[in-house]
């Protein structure tokens, strides 16, 4: 039998842009936006492309794992005879 117990949360905000081509955005310019090989668009490029590359493998994961999964049933609550401080009236 094989487990796999996952959780996966990934929140990170990125504001970045390059000093001398602030107008350079990786989604809508791409490649072909880069202007005399500079490295900073090159960085921003191949972290959106990284970007990408995760929110897929991170959809096919899901996809593939769905059949399998089971949703957790709710935790039981405790059933206590005596009662708590706050339900005990005052005379």
């Amino acid at each position: 039998m094989f487990k796999l117990s996952y959780k996966l949360t990934v929140r990170e905000r990125v504001q970045g842009k390059c000093d001398r081509h602030p107008r350079y955005n990786p989604e809508k310019d791409g490649r072909a936006g880069i202007k005399g090989g500079c490295s900073a668009c090159y960085s921003l490029l191949d972290l959106h492309n990284a970007r990408l590359k995760l929110d897929a493998a991170v959809h096919e994961f899901v996809r593939r794992a769905g059949p399998w999964a089971r949703p957790r049933e709710p935790r039981r609550k405790r059933k206590t005879d005596a009662p708590t401080p706050d339900e005990v009236p005052e005379v």
